[in-house]
């Protein structure tokens, strides 16, 4: 699981339209120290109002831990969760998911 937020240039919209093409995007442009190919489950904090605000979610404990248990209690992994990348010139296959949560 990763916390992070909208990158910087990634229309908010696009991100809750198709956040499989989000996930691929963040998997292709992770830097190369922390490289990983891991399964893994995105969690986007965005402030709709003001991006660059998103950070303050972080304190609002009950409503993003209320979206998670909420998420978890609700989501199923299936075969569109897999997706294909490239980083370095080699494609990687792996299982992601993407919570954006919204205030």
């Amino acid at each position: 699981m990763k916390t992070t937020y909208l990158p910087h240039g990634y229309p908010i919209d696009e991100a809750i339209k198709n956040p499989r093409q989000l996930a691929i995007w963040m998997y292709e442009n992770q830097g190369e120290q922390r490289f990983g190919a891991d399964n893994r489950l995105f969690i986007i904090l965005a402030d709709k109002n003001n991006l660059d605000q998103s950070w303050k979610l972080k304190r609002d404990f009950n409503f993003v831990f209320g979206k998670i248990d909420q998420f978890f209690n609700e989501a199923t992994i299936s075969a569109k969760d897999e997706i294909i990348f490239t980083f370095k010139k080699k494609t990687y296959t792996t299982i992601s998911k993407v919570l954006i949560i919204t205030k």
